[in-house]
């Protein structure tokens, strides 16, 4: 493993996170502050690098052979797509099992 290994993961890693407290409007610290939408647009910022730096240094054709890079992809991009969604679904859940 090599450094630029380790900010590929930390980078993949952390924009989850941010990506589910921006979603759930929790107000939590980022680049861009507090916000909900500071924190969306940090989780995307963090994605895009780690995605910039992992095709530079191992060209992109490779991402597909590194299955702990795609695992990682796949969950990030399913919050971008299904994480809105999903937050309305369980809150609409929860209010309507305290009536």
């Amino acid at each position: 493993m090599t450094l630029i290994d380790f900010f590929i993961g930390a980078l993949l890693a952390n924009a989850m996170p941010h990506l589910i407290f921006g979603l759930t409007k929790t107000h939590f610290l980022g680049l861009f502050g507090f916000s909900p939408k500071g924190n969306i647009a940090y989780a995307v910022l963090q994605f895009i690098i780690c995605i910039i730096l992992f095709g530079i240094y191992y060209d992109f054709k490779n991402i597909m052979e590194n299955g702990y890079l795609v695992g990682g992809i796949t969950v990030v991009v399913l919050y971008f797509i299904f994480g809105k969604i999903l937050v309305r679904f369980y809150g609409k859940q929860e209010k309507s099992t305290k009536n």
